[in-house]
């Protein structure tokens, strides 16, 4: 069942209430936002504890453009209004990815921004972690070592966010308590991790270009057509082909896919 913001949203304030907490995370992708939303959320009396994590990192500049951390009072209807507005407004735009923890405001938010900080090629480059990307999240999170997951779940409970095919998803964090073993101050990648998250983002970038649906290619979702694109792009990293020919390479491989009313048709 694909769910509306408004029921989304009662579905996550009741999930916080169960976990004894009075407050919900938002963490909006400000680069996605169809319109200014958050002014209004800043006018209330009194507004959310608000937190832009490009502060304080090499992105200052833009931090207005880029992630920032609400913490909603469930108690405060005018926040809960003002949320839900948002939602509603920005519900299939991937920018809201939705937190359940317990941790403090600001240790919860020094560890978000630590997050956005990535060095690979031991040291040698840096760049920022797109996480907070809805469209990437679950391929960000698949890449991470255990040791990697334990570190960048430790201050969540759940995450939430919607998907490419406007279904809800979650994923389990570790609810662990804030100490000096888990709070991130930038996380240390390995060149082929970030060559997957290359690969990820270059696919969901080329799909939302497709002119095509899914079904032509024969898959049942959005989702299962962007994972198998996925795999399209790392070949094309992997093999280093060069860029004339990325077009011709993908329309090969989606050609192994037959459209589902073939296959429908076909069985029948």
């Amino acid at each position: 069942m694909i769910p509306t913001a408004k029921d989304w949203l009662h579905r996550l304030m009741t999930e916080a209430r169960s976990a004894q907490l009075d407050h919900l995370d938002v963490l909006i992708n400000c680069a996605a936002l169809p319109a200014p939303l958050l002014p209004k959320l800043f006018e209330l009396t009194p507004a959310p504890s608000c937190a832009w994590l490009f502060e304080q990192t090499p992105e200052q500049e833009l931090a207005h453009q880029g992630p920032v951390l609400l913490r909603i009072v469930l108690a405060s209807q005018e926040q809960c209004a003002g949320i839900a507005e948002l939602l509603n407004a920005a519900h299939h735009n991937f920018c809201a990815l939705i937190l359940i923890s317990r941790w403090p405001f600001t240790d919860l938010t020094a560890h978000l921004r630590g997050a956005t900080q990535a060095t690979w090629s031991n040291g040698a480059c840096c760049g920022v972690l797109r996480y907070y990307d809805t469209r990437l999240f679950r391929y960000f999170c698949d890449q991470l070592t255990p040791h990697q997951q334990g570190l960048f779940h430790a201050p969540v409970i759940q995450w939430h966010w919607i998907d490419h095919d406007s279904k809800a998803a979650t994923l389990s964090g570790f609810d662990s308590r804030p100490d000096n073993q888990n709070t991130l101050s930038g996380m240390s990648m390995s060149d082929e991790q970030v060559l997957h998250l290359q690969a990820v983002s270059a696919a969901v970038q080329w799909f939302k270009a497709y002119e095509k649906t899914p079904n032509e290619h024969g898959f049942t979702s959005r989702e299962a057509m962007i994972r198998c694109l996925f795999t399209v792009h790392l070949d094309i990293s992997r093999q280093k082909l060069e860029k004339r020919h990325h077009e011709d390479f993908i329309a090969c491989a989606l050609s192994e896919h037959l459209p589902l009313t073939l296959t429908r048709g076909e069985a029948t």
